[in-house]
């Protein structure tokens, strides 16, 4: 909420990976925007910023300590999606559920337990919770995506749940939609 930058097109050259524009999706520009109002807007100029302030490789890391584990290349882009490789459906759930538990992640379990016709119960080890995000961060991180469904581009997913979280995304003409 106190972090602003300036919501423009972007024509950029970058030593270490050459050219990279980046607009918004209809071309529209808020001007200085704090991240609140750019994670409402879902205005991808703001991001490409941000990214390259954090740095591409510590946002690859953090992705992949949330649960992403499709391989990342640790480029400017990826902070917007950009991806070589996409994730999956279960990757961006577990990513998200780390928020949703306040930084700790846990691996996915597709199988809680297997009850054989003996009676014998096999279940499988627990997921090793660990802490990668503060909980003032996720806190405030799921903050903002649920200021997205009450007044930003996710409104049609609201459904009233005072705890209900989550963030658009879209491709190029809106080839690819997705809803997290």
């Amino acid at each position: 909420y106190d972090t602003y930058y300036t919501s423009k097109q972007l024509d950029l050259y970058l030593p270490r990976w050459g050219h990279w524009t980046v607009h918004t999706a209809d071309e529209g520009y808020l001007g200085t925007v704090n991240l609140q109002q750019a994670t409402i807007a879902s205005d991808n100029t703001v991001f490409a910023q941000l990214d390259l302030d954090v740095g591409p490789a510590a946002v690859k890391q953090t992705a992949e300590s949330m649960g992403i584990t499709s391989p990342l290349d640790g480029i400017p882009a990826e902070g917007i999606g950009g991806l070589r490789i996409g994730v999956s459906p279960l990757e961006m759930a577990d990513a998200y559920a780390t928020l949703a538990s306040g930084g700790v992640h846990r691996d996915p379990v597709a199988i809680a337990k297997v009850v054989f016709p003996n009676g014998h119960v096999d279940r499988p080890q627990p997921p090793h919770p660990r802490r990668v995000l503060s909980a003032p961060v996720a806190w405030e991180v799921t903050r903002l995506l649920h200021d997205n469904i009450t007044e930003g581009t996710g409104t049609a997913a609201y459904t009233g749940c005072p705890g209900q979280a989550g963030k658009t995304g879209t491709t190029d003409e809106y080839t690819d939609a997705w809803f997290a």
